[in-house]
């Protein structure tokens, strides 16, 4: 009777995403990351920490609202280069 064999449904689930903190210009998010993929966050981070890094004293850039507003501005010209070179 007991210990109960897993049943093929259990046996197939998948594993719970993990709960990280980033933090960004000074605030702290909890994110849900999937179980494997805390190195691709971390590499997102690492990514996003340097842009602001280069981004929060050029002029006329205020705030963090603006800091991280510029980025992706910057990000989204990035993949719609790499889009119209792909094509």
């Amino acid at each position: 009777m007991y210990p109960k064999k897993p049943t093929a449904e259990a046996s197939n689930t998948k594993p719970k995403p993990k709960q990280l903190t980033v933090t960004v210009l000074g605030r702290h998010m909890k994110i849900a990351c999937p179980a494997g993929q805390e190195e691709k966050l971390q590499n997102a981070m690492l990514e996003l920490e340097q842009r602001v890094s280069k981004t929060k004293y050029q002029p006329g850039v205020h705030g963090a609202e603006d800091v991280l507003l510029m980025i992706a501005l910057n990000l989204c010209n990035e993949l719609l280069e790499l889009k119209k070179n792909a094509d």
